[in-house]
């Protein structure tokens, strides 16, 4: 999905999110740019194989999916490292963004081109 490109205050290419060591292993790492209600969040998850990037925005309502300021219900369930919404419990696996469980059931999270280039990531 590249439609998050088109939305206010949304990074350009080559935008640094994060130093690779800053995204947590057991949680998430939020980005903002913009303010107020127009503001761009985007999340940074660790994987298996690297580190996977996010609208901040569940797709059932279109809100925040941490309960707080960066902290975010993930859990490791057979295997896999899994996103809750904190809001409406759906839940979402973090390697590909599937919802397999909750209101939004097989909608995807929105994700967002990133690249890792040495230790840091960046907008692809």
């Amino acid at each position: 999905m590249s439609g998050w490109r088109d939305r206010p205050n949304a990074p350009a290419a080559g935008t640094v999110l994060a130093a690779v060591d800053e995204v947590p292993s057991d949680n998430g790492l939020e980005r903002v740019f913009g303010e107020g209600p127009r503001a761009f969040r985007v999340v940074l998850f660790r994987v298996d194989d690297g580190v996977r990037a996010y609208v901040n925005e569940c797709p059932h309502v279109h809100i925040p999916y941490d309960f707080s300021r960066d902290v975010f219900c993930v859990y490791e369930i057979d295997g896999r490292r899994d996103l809750m919404c904190a809001h409406h419990t759906a839940m979402f696996h973090l390697d590909d963004g599937t919802c397999y469980d909750g209101p939004c059931r097989g909608e995807r999270l929105p994700a967002v081109d990133v690249v890792v280039d040495g230790d840091t990531v960046r907008i692809a």
